[in-house]
């Protein structure tokens, strides 16, 4: 249920006046038997919408506060804010469409001027409509009002437009039909007849799930590195090295390296507890011994030499440089 409020010179109406509804027949989700809904827009909705606000306006006098407009109707999610970007405080019918004078906030301004939001989406509660036959629902009174970006009624006069934007009679210029972008719609898990907005504003939030994905495995990498190579930098200066890590992980990995470099401990010797672990065989020279043998306790020894390690590890790392020693 929504109107367009923008285009592309971004302009605001100086009075404070835009058109939220436009006449039609729209979608409505279903009834609670499950068949398809629709919603009536015609005379008599947008004068019951009017008089309803009128009389609510006087019932409440000065303490009236307006209807709060926020962004795709977010303010009803608990998880989400309340914070509005607009105050509705008025309705006319202006050309036989309903308008609305709004008050904007320091949010609502800028998101107008700078084309972040381009449409009106107005919210009816089902008690306040009415049958209208052949699956045709009546709204009779305004329960919300939200700006979007994926209107779901369509052909409403901008709130400002260019030279030959609207033609006389303040009617919409038609836009030429554009090619139906079906599978790229329903790889988005759209359906194949979405429209461009509603296409586009989906292609943004998967861009932002992928942003946001990146930026959680930087953070996770970087904690990871500053837990490992990096456990000797001073508790004050590990932000400054996260941040480091999160714009080139590479390039800060090797200056940590270098300025806090890790000391690696040499432990004893392996003491095993299961029954069948066994103990590599003396490095010590024996009598007797033939050429494999041999050759096997000089490897053995010149690593445990050259990398000061336990007999364990030299042995082990003789194993895997040259098995066939050890066969």
């Amino acid at each position: 249920m929504n109107a367009k409020i923008l285009n592309r010179n971004a302009g605001i109406p100086e009075d404070g006046w835009y058109q939220i509804e436009v006449k039609g027949t729209w979608p409505a989700g279903t009834f609670a038997d499950g068949k398809p809904r629709k919603q009536l827009i015609d005379d008599k909705a947008i004068e019951s919408i009017l008089n309803r606000f009128q009389s609510d306006k006087t019932a409440a006098g000065d303490d009236f506060p307006g209807i709060l407009v926020d962004v795709d109707h977010l303010s009803h999610d608990l998880d989400q804010k309340t914070e509005a970007y607009a105050w509705l405080q008025d309705m006319q019918i202006r050309n036989g469409q309903l308008h609305g004078k709004l008050d904007l906030t320091d949010l609502g301004e800028p998101a107008i001027k700078n084309k972040r939001l381009k449409f009106f989406s107005t919210e009816y509660d089902a008690a306040d409509t009415e049958p209208a036959g052949d699956g045709l629902v009546r709204p009779l009174r305004l329960a919300g009002l939200a700006f979007t970006n994926r209107p779901n009624n369509r052909g409403a006069k901008p709130i400002s437009n260019r030279t030959g934007d609207v033609r006389p009679g303040g009617e919409p210029t038609p836009t030429p039909d554009t090619k139906p972008m079906k599978s790229i719609a329903e790889s988005l898990g759209l359906s194949a007849d979405a429209d461009e907005p509603a296409i586009l504003a989906a292609i943004t939030q998967l861009q932002s799930k992928v942003k946001d994905g990146e930026a959680k495995e930087n953070e996770r990498q970087a904690d990871e590195i500053l837990n490992t190579v990096g456990k000797n930098i001073p508790k004050e200066a590990r932000s400054h090295w996260r941040e480091q890590l999160i714009a080139n992980r590479e390039v800060a990995k090797k200056s940590i390296e270098l300025s806090f470099p890790v000391e690696v401990k040499r432990g004893e010797e392996r003491v095993f507890n299961r029954d069948k672990a066994s103990t590599p065989e003396p490095v010590e020279s024996r009598d007797g011994e033939d050429a494999k043998t041999a050759k096997r306790r000089e490897l053995v020894n010149s690593i445990k030499n050259r990398d000061r390690c336990s007999n364990t590890e030299a042995w082990n790392a003789a194993r895997s440089q040259s098995p066939d020693l050890f066969n």
